[in-house]
């Protein structure tokens, strides 16, 4: 059976996390993880040239020798393995899986604010202080989205969760309570 991109990212992520705590190199390997994973969206080729057929080996090698020297030791290492196991193109899935590993050890969460009107820096810090406290975390990355539907109120999404308490909601909470009791 055929893994696929975020199986094989999920499973590369957790052993390189772990090899990055052993040599305390987490947060090292992270910005590695990240300048990588930028590498790859700026060239979207760059994957399925490294992981597949159109081009020698040795050009490969060549091409992954020069992408290589950016990087720290273990990073050089990983890539090697990466390259040797055929999996160049599952480098975003592999980053994006050790971000989420990362920010699930060190409490951080990714949350989504809608709000109707935009909010200044000192409501944003006043909702990040609120999801601190209700999701039990250490940090939050709040991204700020306006959306006029919503009338008014705030909707807070982080990971599958959602806390809405805009005012259309409001709304249609009344409207199908006065239909079901009709």
């Amino acid at each position: 059976m055929k893994l696929s991109n975020k199986q094989v990212g999920k499973r590369y992520s957790k052993a390189i996390f772990e090899v990055a705590e052993e040599q305390n190199s987490v947060e090292e390997m992270l910005e590695d993880l990240k300048a990588l994973k930028q590498v790859y969206e700026e060239n979207p080729g760059l994957g399925f040239a490294l992981a597949g057929r159109s081009i020698s080996r040795t050009e490969k090698l060549k091409i992954l020798d020069t992408l290589k020297e950016k990087f720290s030791t273990l990073m050089q290492d990983f890539l090697g393995l990466v390259f040797d196991n055929n999996r160049m193109d599952c480098i975003i899935d592999i980053a994006d899986a050790y971000i989420r590993k990362y920010d699930e050890v060190h409490g951080i969460v990714e949350a989504s604010v809608t709000t109707a009107i935009k909010i200044d820096d000192s409501q944003a810090s006043n909702l990040k202080s609120v999801i601190k406290k209700r999701f039990s975390v250490n940090e939050v990355n709040l991204t700020k989205i306006v959306d006029s539907n919503i009338i008014g109120g705030v909707i807070i999404r982080v990971g599958d969760q959602i806390v809405d308490g805009s005012v259309i909601k409001r709304f249609n909470d009344i409207k199908n309570s006065l239909l079901v009791n009709n």
